[in-house]
């Protein structure tokens, strides 16, 4: 049986194992959502949800930034819960651990299904996703 460890941010993801509880850290894959990390002018068209000022000089926005930049960490944490799934099913795994900043784990929980939530041994409420292993490893149990 191996053990998952999910370390993410809304933009980037790392997914590490071990054999066991004792075992060490290995990086088995980095994942990149590059649509997170684009300037909100490249994610949103000018259509519909922008409008000229009275002077006709320049466009305002109509509030999307925020809604764009949470739609696109959804997706991610959506993509994110479909590879962990297919983890599981392709792998014996035993325990899964959630690390990433509270907004985007709460996307991540609310994203994996009923099988993986029942494999959660604990999450951790940081943003470790540029951290090195050993660092990572520092935040969760001894005994993993």
């Amino acid at each position: 049986m191996s053990i998952c460890v999910v370390v993410a941010d809304s933009s980037k993801a790392r997914i590490l194992l071990a054999e066991s509880g004792h075992s060490p850290l290995t990086d088995n894959r980095d994942y990149i959502h590059p649509e997170s990390r684009l300037r909100e002018q490249d994610l949103v068209s000018d259509s519909p949800g922008s409008e000229t000022d009275s002077g006709g000089l320049g466009k305002h926005s109509m509030g999307h930034e925020k809604a764009t930049h949470q739609k696109q960490a959804e997706i991610f944490a959506h993509e994110l819960s479909e590879e962990i799934e297919k983890l599981r099913r392709n792998s014996d795994l035993s325990r899964i651990y959630l690390i990433a900043s509270p907004k985007f784990l709460g996307l991540l929980r609310s994203s994996i299904n009923k099988q993986c939530a029942e494999l959660l041994a604990a999450e951790v409420n940081k943003d470790l996703v540029n951290h090195s292993i050993e660092d990572i490893r520092s935040h969760l149990p001894k005994q993993m």
